[in-house]
């Protein structure tokens, strides 16, 4: 019978399972625990709890009932902590591959071919490097996109192209141009409930809570996306939805702007009369 010590040990060239070596004993078995780790150390699945399964007791039996050197499985307690373990096999290898899972297992066969043809051993295939495109062509290409786009008005055109190019790129053009909103075609000066408060000493949450009492929003909280406000029929001849990007870029916002003329459901409760021109 063919020695497995000497048969092993004229094959010097390394197991690699997932990028990971697996080592091998004086014997010329292998290091179950480096498998462990190249399979991701699972919860459950280590050398010792496989051990303990009746299946594996069998399969060890089977094997030293046929005689094979060396011993099909030994256990090291001693010497340095990263050494001690399980070593195995190479049948016990594909039973301990297969217990962890079966995509394992199908590595495991995998690395194990390479190894006899010569290959390079499970080498880890490397995926094209994705190019970014340039900022400035993304955008162009976004806004040939959303010109297709009906009942969508330039600002929200703008606003969905950057967004756009963002995804593609990772650059915001209208962002590092210092635009966080697009102002309206209208010449009307459309403001935050903060800014008009801020003229009748009102903070921008009390702005906010008379518009609704005066029915001219309602609160809607929503996705992180969408505003917490939403117009009623009463307040669409005043207020505005605009699409704002978030600091840094990351995605885009809605936010609910007035025209000032909504300041005159405001002054009522402003805590200081204000005087009209």
């Amino acid at each position: 019978m063919l020695n497995r010590k000497t048969a092993m040990m004229n094959n010097n060239t390394s197991l690699t399972i997932l990028s990971t070596t697996i080592r091998r004993d004086a014997e010329g078995r292998y290091f179950l625990n480096d498998c462990f780790k190249a399979a991701g150390s699972p919860a459950g699945k280590g050398p010792n709890e496989w051990s303990k399964n009746s299946q594996t007791e069998d399969l060890i039996s089977e094997l030293r009932s046929g005689g094979i050197t060396p011993d099909p499985k030994s256990t090291v307690k001693t010497g340095p902590n990263d050494s001690r373990g399980t070593y195995a096999v190479k049948e016990l290898v594909y039973a301990y591959a297969m217990w962890i899972s079966p995509a394992f297992h199908l590595k495991v066969i995998r690395a194990f071919d390479a190894l006899v043809t010569g290959q390079i051993p499970n080498a880890a295939s490397r995926g094209k490097r994705i190019r970014k495109p340039a900022f400035d062509a993304a955008f162009a290409r976004c806004m040939n996109v959303v010109a297709l786009l009906p009942n969508v008005d330039d600002n929200q055109k703008a606003l969905m192209a950057a967004r756009g190019a963002y995804s593609l790129s990772g650059i915001n053009p209208l962002e590092i141009m210092g635009y966080a909103a697009l102002p309206a075609h209208t010449q009307d000066n459309y403001q935050t409930p903060t800014e008009l408060g801020r003229e009748l000493g009102l903070t921008g949450r009390m702005v906010n809570q008379i518009l609704q009492n005066e029915n001219l929003q309602s609160h809607t909280p929503g996705t992180s996306s969408g505003s917490d406000w939403t117009m009623t029929e009463k307040g669409l001849p005043y207020g505005r939805m605009f699409d704002t990007t978030r600091r840094g870029g990351k995605g885009s916002q809605q936010q609910l702007k007035w025209r000032p003329s909504v300041v005159e459901f405001l002054r009522p409760f402003a805590p200081t009369p204000v005087q009209t021109a």
